[in-house]
């Protein structure tokens, strides 16, 4: 189910945190627009991917990146990850997969947080990051849930439920 919900994606925005493992990218439905929230290109191209827009107010991007689509938003009221957003919803790229939500400055990771609280009822959007339990690197799958999300999964996957409002939680068989 994991793998079903994580290629269901119209489109991924790659924002400047920490991006899961490389291999994992292998796994990943890159046949749609990929989209760099401003400097996220430095990181796309050291995992071998090249963005199809470059969305931002481009002030974190590097000149030497020829050839890819620059979509310039001068606007300082919203973040490059919200101009990401509006082209999302505008183009009908969602539901959206963002990966590099998480790591970097503290500042940026309570905006995106910030940004999917604000956004989740209008984007479908959902997070990819990685961890290791042991020798082993899997998936961890990041779903903002505003009404209601019913799934089953594998045994062994890793699973966060995050609620940010009031929130009701039935699960059956997880091990916490």
């Amino acid at each position: 189910m994991v793998n079903s919900i994580i290629n269901s994606h119209k489109s991924i925005i790659f924002l400047n945190g920490t991006f899961p493992e490389k291999k994992i990218f292998n796994f990943l439905n890159t046949n749609v627009p990929l989209i760099a929230a401003d400097g996220a290109i430095q990181k796309m191209h050291q995992v071998g991917l090249f963005p199809t827009y470059v969305i931002g107010d481009m002030d974190s991007y590097n000149n030497k990146y020829k050839n890819v689509k620059l979509i310039k938003v001068s606007d300082q009221n919203s973040t490059d990850f919200e101009k990401c957003l509006a082209y999302i919803q505008k183009m009908n790229l969602s539901p959206c997969l963002i990966i590099g939500i998480n790591g970097g400055e503290i500042d940026h990771l309570i905006g995106n947080i910030q940004v999917i609280l604000k956004h989740v009822g209008k984007t479908p959007m959902y997070f990819l990051d990685t961890y290791q339990n042991k020798n082993h690197i899997g998936i961890k799958l990041g779903i903002p849930v505003t009404n209601r999300l019913a799934f089953t999964t594998k045994k062994n996957n890793c699973l966060s439920i995050i609620t940010f409002e009031k929130a009701i939680l039935s699960t059956t068989g997880l091990k916490w």
